[in-house]
């Protein structure tokens, strides 16, 4: 009888691990689910406008001379192909995730008959035995359920700051380009005329707005992963995404100031308020791991605990 209350335990505990990588899961897809209907929203509203970046022109319609184009159509130019991609990655990453739910059917069920087959088990010993074994084994599933959620923990935490990192990485480029934008960047030429489009493509401008997506990309795949979290308090509220922001310091510094000089003073302030957020993130890391290293020695201690109990008292 102990080998098979062994057996059931175990297959116990693969069971708590399926389930709890399940709720993650169920946290991840309703995290993107959100990100995507905010994209097809943002979509939705430029196309009303009727909006085509392509077209876009801040040239005057009878050709002559050059006109100032709305924020809204500078915006349009910078985000819309962006944002269809954007959506079409998330939403191939959202079926991915969906798709691997299917590995974790039944084991909530089977949980359940095999806690019911457990306790039969008990049933069968003497009373004060009994009672004494369901106190251990209901301590022992409080700290294997403790165990399971600190250990996926850490490793959304680890992937979380592995994104975080690139993010970081993508910001310092994008204040790289935007300097040598500034120092090579002719406004007055450009803003004679030309397409909007031409702003954001084969140009320090452009490759400064590509790592700004970059940024904002590694920083959605990091809160993906850190809303799953559930030890450790981390707001992902206060991370800075960076596109949105460029692209309207862009406008001001193109089209009224002349200069580039806001959009970098964005990044940078995004730089140095999530560079200062990662580290806080780390320190927590490091804090989890040592509780998590606690409980396992904890579990451990109590695994051969109840491993006693059940030699000194079952037969079988």
């Amino acid at each position: 009888m102990a080998r098979r209350l062994a057996k059931r335990e175990k297959e116990m505990g693969y069971c708590e691990i399926k389930l709890e990588k399940e709720r993650r899961l169920y946290k991840q897809i309703a995290f993107l689910r959100a990100d995507i209907a905010a994209l097809n929203h943002l979509l939705w509203q430029y196309q009303s406008a009727g909006m085509n970046p392509r077209a876009l022109t801040i040239r005057s319609p009878d050709g002559d001379g050059a006109r100032r184009p709305s924020r809204e159509e500078f915006l349009a130019a910078g985000l819309i192909e962006i944002i269809r991609e954007e959506r079409d990655i998330l939403s191939r990453e959202t079926e991915e995730l969906e798709g691997r739910l299917h590995t974790f059917t039944g084991f909530e069920t089977k949980r359940s008959v095999l806690e019911e087959e457990k306790r039969n088990a008990l049933r069968d010993l003497a009373p004060a035995h009994s009672m004494k074994m369901r106190r251990i084994n209901e301590e022992f599933k409080r700290i294997e359920r403790q165990w399971h959620a600190l250990t996926e923990d850490a490793i959304n935490l680890d992937e979380g700051i592995f994104f975080l990192d690139r993010n970081l990485d993508y910001l310092r480029s994008c204040r790289t380009f935007l300097i040598s934008a500034k120092g090579n960047f002719d406004i007055e030429s450009w803003v004679s005329g030309g397409y909007l489009s031409d702003l954001f493509r084969h140009s320090n401008i452009g490759r400064a707005k590509e790592m700004a997506d970059g940024a904002d990309r590694n920083l959605k795949m990091a809160l993906k992963e850190l809303v799953c979290v559930s030890n450790a308090k981390i707001r992902p509220d206060p991370f800075q995404r960076i596109l949105d922001p460029v692209l309207e310091a862009l406008y001001e510094d193109i089209f009224i100031e002349g200069r580039l000089q806001s959009s970098l003073q964005v990044v940078e302030a995004a730089l140095a308020g999530n560079l200062k957020l990662v580290e806080q993130v780390k320190i927590k890391r490091e804090q989890l791991g040592a509780r998590l290293e606690q409980t396992e020695k904890v579990r451990g201690a109590m695994f051969s605990r109840l491993g006693s109990e059940r030699r000194g008292r079952l037969v079988g």
